[in-house]
């Protein structure tokens, strides 16, 4: 299934990506079937919700909306934590430092940041070495705490596509990357939350395109750390949550390490592409 959150910004209602052979795209409205589904949060996933929704794309009766009249935002709801990996990919270390990690590299992202997969990137008045990374982001099913690398796949609700939006000039003069990594708008999420069972993470390719030019271009296979592995480095010593999002790192291209650099400027527009997962168009404002 492709879950996801449509509607004004802040008002979203979960629903269901549905697209049958030679129809228009339609919304399943999860909440005008099932009252008590009021979001895809944290106690949607700890209740196990993804699994009702399946009984829900079966009803004949199904409350459908066309897809094209609606906005749509971030897939999940999230309430705790973003966490981030730096360095994750070995062709992104040769152009950040050339050092690679011998253990992942985690930061995190503010909730404040999150941002609608279509919706614009709102450059601060004083930033101006802006840049976007495509990465691969996994939705935490249910608590996971001290689990194993073999059995971390099964606490993952599903996948999406995360924008990590950085500022390059307040991650490098802070001397650590919380802020520059967390500005309003600086996470765009989504359109999709894919379930495992319709996909897998493994070898995908995701890129990323600046006004129609390709950036960066990599697959999920080139990871130093592996998911399993990420989850269980993670669970080691921090519990992981119901609707927590671990993203996993960008490939090399970023605009910041070109020669001459390439950083956002209003009126541009950036795409990011997990194949298979989602695609987001974001202007530039």
């Amino acid at each position: 299934m492709k879950l996801l959150r449509f509607g004004p910004r802040g008002e979203e209602r979960p629903g269901i990506w549905i697209e049958e052979s030679g129809e228009a795209p339609m919304i399943l409205d999860v909440r005008a079937m099932a009252y008590d589904i009021e979001d895809y949060d944290t106690r949607f996933f700890a209740g196990g919700g993804p699994n009702r929704l399946r009984f829900l794309v079966e009803e004949p009766n199904r409350v459908l909306v066309p897809a094209n009249d609606v906005r749509l935002g971030p897939p999940t709801k999230c309430t705790g934590s973003i966490i981030c990996l730096g360095k994750n990919y070995g062709d992104h270390v040769q152009e950040f430092d050339s050092r690679i990690p011998d253990r992942p590299i985690l930061f995190s992202k503010a909730l404040s940041s999150i941002n609608g997969p279509f919706d614009p990137i709102r450059i601060p008045p004083d930033a101006v070495k802006v840049d976007g990374e495509v990465e691969l982001a996994a939705v935490i099913g249910r608590c996971a705490c001290r689990v194993s690398a073999g059995t971390a796949l099964e606490y993952v609700a599903g996948y999406t596509v995360l924008n990590d939006v950085t500022d390059r000039a307040a991650q490098r003069g802070d001397g650590q990357w919380f802020r520059g990594k967390s500005a309003d708008t600086f996470c765009p999420i989504g359109p999709f939350l894919v379930t495992p069972d319709e996909i897998d993470s493994a070898g995908r390719r995701l890129f990323s395109r600046l006004n129609g030019e390709i950036l960066q271009d990599g697959k999920t296979s080139q990871m130093l750390f592996k998911l399993p592995d990420i989850i269980a480095f993670i669970s080691h010593s921090i519990t992981l949550h119901p609707g927590d999002i671990v993203s996993t790192g960008t490939p090399a291209g970023v605009g910041s390490a070109r020669q001459p650099p390439l950083y956002l400027k209003h009126g541009d527009t950036l795409e990011t592409i997990v194949e298979g997962i989602g695609h987001q168009t974001c202007r530039v404002e």
